[in-house]
This record gives C-alpha cells, structure tokens and sequence, in this order.
C-alpha cells in the first residue's frame, strides 16, 4: 500500500510516532552520556578529592600536634601542660582517622599508605619519650630533638616525605581524570550532534511527506471548486487516493455531477415553461408542448387526452408520431389500460414491459413500432383530472428525463388548466356578448339606484362624524366624571367628618348621631359611583390591567380575612381549601381580588345557616375557584340574569337583603377582561356554587409589565415623646380649591401641632413655593389653569424643591400612566378624596415629615436561651421554589428543615415543632415577612425564636431597616 493511500489520521499518527521515537532515543543517549559524566565526576570527587582533602586535615592535625608540644614545653604549671597534652592527643586521634579515610580512598599503592603511618606512629612514640622529658624538666634537650636534626625532627620530616608522595599521586590522579573527561565529553558532544542532525533531517522528510500527501490534495481541491464556482460545471477532481481525500474527490465530483444535472434540467424547465406561456390556443399550445417534451426526453410518440364535457371519457386532442387508428378515447370512469394507473394515483406513472397489444403504436417507413417504455402525467385541476399527457420511446427514458417531468408537473397542470380556462372564457365571453344588451338596460335602472345611494352614502357621512364626536366627548366624559361626582360627595364628607369632631359632647348625642347617618350614607353613595364609574370604564374599553406574579393561596387568604368578621357576626363557617400544589397567577391581583371578594361576600349575605366553603384546584393551565354555600339559592328563571347590571334576584320594595345589583356585573366583565369567566349553579332553598375560572397567565401578561404601584407607607412614629411638639416647626402646603376639603384636611393636621400654608390653584401653590419653601405639600389633581401634574413637574426641576415631600390627595381616576409618572416623580402616597380616614393620613403624613422615625418592633433579649441539644431545627419561610432549593441545598445535613410558603402556616408550624431559628423571606404573598414577624412576637411562646430575614434587597441601610423592624440578624 503506498503511503499517500493511508488514511490522514494514519499518517499523522505514524509521522508524530517516528518523531516521539527520535525524542525517546535521544533521550536515552542523553541519558546514558550523563550517567558517564556523573561516573566520572564520582571519581573525581572519590579519589583526588578526598584524599588531598584528608592529607591537608592529616598535614594540619601534624601541626597542631607539634604546635601543642611547644605548649607544653612552654607551660608554667601543671594545669596547662595537661591542657596541652589533652588537645594533642585529639590531634593524634583525629589524624589515626585521616589514615582510615586514605586507606579507602587512595587509588595508588597502599604501601604508600602503610609507609606513611609507620612515619607517623614512629613520630609519635618519639614526641611520647620527649613528653617524658619535658616532664622531668629536661626542656632544653627536649627542644633541642625536635628540631630538624634531632631525631624527632628527622622522623617528622620523614612523615612530611611519605605524606608529599601521596599527595603527589592524587594529583596525577585528578589531572588524569580531567583528561577522560575532556575526551569523554567531546565524543559525547560528537554523537549527540550527528543524531540531533538525523533526528532533524528524517524530521524534515516526514514534514515533507506529510506536507505533499496533505496539502497538494487541498490545493488541487480548491482549484478545482474556484473554477467551478466560476461556471466551468464540467470541471472534475483527478486526484484519486483511498485516503479521505480521495473520498472528499469522489463526493465533490459526484456533487458536481448532481448540480450539473439539476442545471441542464432547470434549463429545460425554463424552456418549457417559455414555451407554455407563449401560446394561448389549446391545439398550437399541445402541439408545441409535445414537441418539446420528445425533444427533451428522446421520445418518438407523444399524445394530449382531454376530459369531454361529459367528464366520462378522456379523447384525443392533439398527437406527434401516434398512428391515426390509435386515438381512440378511453374511460375517465374505471381506471383501465395504460392509464389507469396515473388516473388512480393522480401521479406520473413510468412503465416498462410494454404489451404487444397496445394502443400506443406509431408507423414508420419500415413498419409499426411498438414502444418499450411509456410516461404517463395526469394534470389535475383541484380535484378532477382534466387532461392526460402520454410519452413513448423505444429505448428507455433515463432518472434525468423522469426528474424534469415531475418538476414540470405541477406547473403544466396549471398551465393546461388556465388554457382550458381561456377557452372557457371565450365561450363564456361569446355568451355574455350577447347578455350585455340586457344589462345596458338594467344599468340605465341601476345608475338611478346610485344617485339614490350617493344621498344615503352623504348622510351616513354626516352621523358618523357626530358618533365620532360622541365617542370624543364620551372619553372626555369619563376622564373627568370620578372627580366631577366625587367633588361634592366629599364635601358633604369632609364637612360631616369636621362636624362630627367639632360637635362631640356640645350636642344631644340623637343630633350628633345625624352626623353619623350623613357621613356613612356618604361614603355608601361614593362607593355607588364608584361602581358605576368602574362599570363605565370597562363598557367604554379604558379599564386598565396591572400584571404582577402572585399566590392564589395569598389572594384567598386575605378576602377571607376581609369577610370572615361578619360571617362570624352571622353565626356561620367561611373555610377554603388549596390543592396540594399552590400555583401562581400572572394577573392583575386587585381585579382578581374585587372579583372574589364579590363573590365570597355574596355569599355570606345571603346565608344564614352553615356556610361557605371556598375550594382552588388547578387543571390544564387554568385555576378553578368554586364558592359554594348553604344559603338561600338562586331560581332558575333568574339565572340568566345575575350578571346584569342594576338586576337583583328579588327586585321587590320589600326585599329582605340590599344592593345595587352591579358587584356581580362587574365581576364578570372583570373576569372576562382577565381571559377567564363566572358561571353559576344554585337550588333554591339548599345554596349556590359560582365558579371563577382564570388562566395562570393572563394574556396581556405575554408583554413586559411594570410596576406602578405607589409604596405602601411604613409604619411610623409621630414624634419622640411629644409629637405635637414636633409638628410645631413644620409647615405644610396645602393645595386644594375645593373649600369643604380644605377645612377638612386643617381641622385634622392643626390639632397635631402643623402649621398649614394654603393654595387654592397651582400658579398660586408656585408662588408660594418660591416665596417660601414649605417642609411637605398635600396636592390635588384637578384644578383649573395650572393643574397638579404640571405644579409636581415644576418643584421636581428646580433643584431646591426637587426633594420636596409630597402627598397626592385628589378624586380624580389615576390611569397606568399617571401613575407611573407619579411613582417617578416620588410621591409617597396618594389618597383618594371622601373616604379619608384620620388616623391613615396622620400617619401618612408623620412618615413624610419624620422618614427617619420608623417604628422598631420591641427587641426580645435572647442571650439566655437555652444551648441546643442535638440537631436544630429550622423554619425556612419562602415562597420561591428556586429560593427554598438553594437554602435547603445550603442547610443539608446541618440542621432539620421545615418548609412554609406563606404566612398562613408559619404561626401553626412554629407552634407545633419549636423551632431553633426561623429564615424568613420579606416578600411573601397576602402578608408580607415584616407583619408576619410582628404576629409572631404576639405570641409568647415564640418570642424568644431568633428570626433572619432573607431579601433580595443590598442597598445600603437595609440591614439597618431590617434590624429595626426587629428582626435579629439580616
């Protein structure tokens, strides 16, 4: 097998593999040349090393010997010479080791070594008798035997000799060593260069193989597609290897050969279609058809069948090559013949084997022919074969000829029956040629029918401008009509609320009761035109929806906390029941909860005994709400109209229960501008159950949505321990024109100490302000000139009244973009005009003035708890499902976890388990983390629990807040 025929990975791999072989080899040389050079440096060190270093210890250990000796010669008493004697005798030992380490080392004769010592103990026992000497106080002819002529000094000199022979020796040696490794070093050198020059030359050779089998194929494969790029479609690749790119050749080429061949027969398809639209007639038409297809297809016969008006047979209509006794017709009915088939399958039909009997024969000088093969094509126009097209050839039709047909198919089918059509219509044009006289005189008729219309057309005109401006003024209606009925409801209000206050113990409590009655059917009256001014809205198509994610078990849980007082007053249950999956809703929440709070009230007013049982379940996407009592029930003949407006059940002067009969009408329209419905069913004297069915996913709620809601106020202190004295030094603008009110908003704010500006339009609340810039603004709305909107617009541009407190205080409809635009411009809060309750407002208005005075909840000393025994327990508050997975993954294995999703379970789980700590979350569905914490501390036993708030909340000083509110740690 030659090499260019491997596979690529093949021979990449058997390229990289020599050269990792190289690499190995060259590491084993190298290798084996630094052991050599490590053995040598061995010796060295071994021999010449070590014994010159053991000769200049043995040379210095003889020095100190003989300078000790001169010591002890020297001494003046006992105690030093014996000092002396001590330090030569370590000499002496020390030297006895140099002799051990030079016997092992020394590579020269050991004699030397032998001679050495016997110099050395032979100095010794000499050095020994001048000892003795010296200590019988012969110093002098002790000093004179050590002296070069004595014999000790003849000894020592001897020892010096044979210590000067050895040394010698180690020297040769280590020279010798140096020489080997100067010649081991260059032939080492040598052979690593010539292998590094092989290794890098067969290197080379391998790139070069490599480089040759791989990119001259690329190259020759991208010439060859550039040049059919270019339109040279015949072009082909010559390279031919069993490699993948000798594959990559083949397929190229094959591709070449498709695009080719799908050219030449969209080139066809083009002429064929040229010549389908050059002619009209149905017989040059067929005919020029038919020559056409023979010549593209290499056929001798060719034939166009037409279906007869009696849609029973298909006869012949045009022909090429076929002989004249084979044009006979054939059945359109039963699917007979060489057609039969294409008329069944409404298909292109290809047959071979063609019978000696067959119709399609054509004469030639020779004689009859019959053909091999046949092409049938069926042209259908919509659900009727109209024509028959028939192709016959005595050699064989190739997949090419097959493929052009079945592109043209569907084109010619409609060709052929926009032909027949023509010819359709110029029967029918013949036709009408004559019907047009009869319609000349019917048009005489109509065109005085048109002058009469034309009149009606200008009065249409006329009343649809004037339902325009009716729809105009019908929106300006609306826009202005809450604060317009409001006004003077509040004002009647506003002054019965100040009347009460004023008059309490200075009138006979029956007449101050009138005030009562006046304030309470007040607000009723307001809460009327509030449901008939929400009525309107959503008839007039104005009523708006705020989107917002939030738990059904949350939006249950507060209407019956709402309602369930005065079904207590009644004597009688209010229960509901969740699915054990508590689903969210993507809605608008109040409009939901005006919807079920309607519905739930309903309820509960018209039962007096046993009860009512609110059931959620959830199924395909959708929540079902059912609230079913035990109460009077509905009769069937007024079942079909609960939901209208102004209807009630018993619409008699002696009805037992009240109403407007418009909070079920506007639940429904409710409902049905969220997605979703109310259906009813009732027995009379045995209850109700109505059905609130909603999406999960309101439809509007597909678009992004924005929060617009004003924040809600936070719970505040008045003052430190005098609040009036507080609110002496603080003046508050009021900007109000309606006069009742302003007497209203004076007689509850000056009782607390604040000092109140008035301004009765907006140009006059700026003058004030540029006058003098209060501390906080109460501002209305609607006024004339200068409206609330635009006085808000003006002190937030100017840089000192741009943090201006400002309260909104007005009975005017606040659309989505109102409202928005009031959250951006930071108002505080906003306070609707009739129903205003006293307490709300001051406290309202003590957060504006005071903001950093929050009221902390009561701080609870934990530090004498109890230590905990074995595994805590914890009670992990939160309504997120991603949430509670991360802290349950965070907490495992340390602690028991228990699990609540609202605050309708924390109280009861805390009460039963006890809990070591509790996680709560801030934003919880109904109530909220920092109530809920304030009901807990309500409860003895659970006020020494530590509670953490989990937020998402990081700004700075929210830990601070949070720690206010009495929570432990953040």
């Amino acid at each position: 097998m030659k090499i260019k025929d491997l596979r690529i990975g093949t021979q990449m791999k058997l390229g990289f593999g020599i050269v990792v072989m190289l690499i190995v080899v060259l590491g084993a040389i190298s290798w084996q040349q630094t052991n050599k050079m490590e053995q040598h440096t061995i010796n060295i060190y071994n021999h010449p090393f070590t014994v010159r270093k053991a000769l200049g210890n043995l040379n210095g250990d003889i020095l100190g010997m003989r300078l000790e000796f001169r010591n002890f010669l020297l001494a003046h008493n006992n105690k030093d010479r014996e000092t002396a004697l001590a330090n030569s005798k370590v000499y002496e030992t020390d030297a006895e080791q140099q002799f051990e380490q030079l016997e092992d080392a020394y590579l020269g004769p050991q004699t030397d070594i032998a001679e050495a010592r016997k110099a050395f103990v032979r100095w010794v026992v000499l050095r020994n008798g001048n000892r003795d000497l010296g200590m019988s106080g012969k110093i002098e002819e002790a000093m004179d035997r050590t002296e070069n002529t004595g014999d000790v000094g003849i000894e020592r000199e001897h020892l010096l000799k044979c210590i000067s022979t050895i040394d010698q020796f180690a020297n040769n040696k280590a020279i010798e060593f140096m020489k080997g490794t100067t010649v081991l070093k260059n032939t080492l050198n040598r052979q690593l260069g010539l292998l590094v020059v092989f290794i890098l030359g067969l290197t080379t050779l391998i790139v070069y193989l490599l480089n040759r089998n791989i990119h001259r194929p690329i190259k020759e494969l991208v010439a060859v597609k550039l040049q059919f790029r270019e339109g040279k479609t015949s072009v082909r690749s010559s390279y031919e290897s069993k490699n993948e790119f000798g594959q990559l050749s083949d397929s190229f080429n094959i591709l070449a050969d498709t695009i080719e061949t799908t050219l030449m027969l969209n080139e066809q398809s083009a002429k064929l279609a040229e010549v389908m639209l050059r002619e009209d007639d149905a017989h040059d038409f067929c005919h020029s058809l038919l020559s056409h297809l023979l010549g593209f297809t290499n056929s001798q016969l060719g034939a166009v069948y037409l279906l007869n008006v009696e849609k029973t047979e298909f006869e012949q209509f045009e022909s090429i090559g076929m002989d004249s006794e084979a044009g006979k017709s054939f059945s359109a009915v039963h699917f007979e013949g060489e057609f039969g088939a294409a008329l069944a399958s409404r298909q292109l039909q290809h047959i071979k084997g063609i019978p000696e009997d067959t119709r399609l024969v054509f004469s030639a000088v020779s004689g009859k022919f019959t053909p091999r093969e046949i092409i049938t094509l069926p042209i259908v126009s919509g659900n009727e074969i109209v024509a028959v097209i028939s192709l016959a050839t005595i050699q064989s039709f190739s997949k090419n000829h097959l493929r052009l047909l079945n592109m043209i198919l569907s084109t010619l089918s409609a060709r052929i029956d926009g032909i027949l059509a023509y010819q359709k219509v110029i029967t029918f044009a013949q036709q009408l040629e004559i019907q047009n006289g009869e319609l000349e005189a019917q048009k005489r008729e109509l065109s005085a029918q048109t002058n009469e219309l034309t009149e009606q057309n200008v009065e249409l005109e006329m009343q649809k401008k004037q339902l325009d401006e009716a729809n105009r003024m019908k929106t300006s209606f609306l826009s202005n009509m809450s604060h317009e009925l409001r006004t003077p409801l509040n004002s009647v209000i506003a002054l019965s609320g100040v009347l009460n206050r004023r008059l309490a113990g200075k009138v006979p409590d029956e007449e101050h009761s009138y005030l009562d009655v006046i304030e309470r059917n007040g607000k009723h009256l307001l809460l009327l035109i509030n449901d008939i001014l929400d009525l309107s809205r959503i008839e007039s198509g104005y009523e708006e929806i705020e989107i917002r994610k939030f738990k059904v078990g949350g939006l249950i849980h507060s209407v019956v906390e709402m309602i369930e007082p005065q079904a207590d007053q009644k004597g009688i249950h209010l229960h509901y029941t969740l699915g054990e999956d508590q689903p969210e809703l993507i809605c608008d929440y109040d409009k939901c909860h005006h919807i079920l709070q309607n519905i739930v009230a309903n309820a509960v007013k018209f039962t007096e005994k046993g009860g009512v049982d609110i059931v959620a379940q959830v199924k395909d996407k959708t929540i079902y709400i059912r609230v079913s009592d035990t109460g009077i029930g509905i009769d069937q003949a007024d079942l079909p109209h609960i939901f209208d407006e102004f209807r009630q059940a018993d619409g008699s002067n002696s009805r037992k229960y009240g109403g407007t009969g418009l909070g079920l009408a506007i639940a429904k329209r409710y409902a049905h501008l969220l997605g979703g419905n109310i259906s009813v069913d009732s027995t009379p004297g045995k209850g109700s159950v109505f059905t609130l069915v909603l999406p999960l996913k309101c439809a509007m709620a597909a678009e992004p949505y924005i929060n617009t809601e004003l924040p809600a106020p936070v719970a505040l202190k008045t003052g430190l321990s005098n609040p009036s004295a507080n609110a002496k030094d603080k003046t508050i603008l009021l900007v109000e024109d309606a006069e009742p009110i302003i007497i209203q908003m004076k007689d509850m704010l000056t009782t607390q100490g604040y000092n109140i500006m008035v301004a009765r339009n907006g140009c006059e609340a700026l003058e004030q302000i540029a006058h003098k810039i209060p501390d906080a603004m109460i501002l209305d709305l609607m006024m004339p000139e200068v409206d609330g909107f635009e006085v808000l617009k003006r002190i937030r541009e100017c840089e000192k009244t741009d943090h201006l407190p400002v309260i909104i205080l007005t009975a005017k409809f606040i659309t989505k973009e109102e409202l928005a635009f009031l959250k951006n411009n930071g108002i505080l809060q906003l306070i609707q005009k009739g129903d205003i309750n006293k307490d709300q407002l001051l406290q309202a208005v003590s957060g504006m003035m005071f903001p950093q005075m929050k009221e902390p909840l009561p701080r609870v000393d934990r530090q004498a708890r109890i230590p905990i025994e074995g595994t805590p327990v914890v009670l992990v508050v939160e309504d997120n499902p991603d949430n509670m997975l991360t802290i349950k993954a965070l907490l495992d294995g340390k602690c028991d976890m228990i699990e609540a999703e609202d605050g309708q379970q924390v109280i009861e789980l805390a009460l039963l388990h006890q809990p070591d700590l509790i996680l709560m979350d801030i934003a919880l569905p109904g109530m909220n983390g920092i109530d809920l914490l304030a009901e807990l501390r309500k409860v003895d036993v659970l006020t020494s629990i530590p509670v953490i708030a989990v937020s998402a909340s990081a700004m700075k000083g929210d830990r601070e807040d949070f720690i206010t509110y009495g929570f432990d740690d953040y």
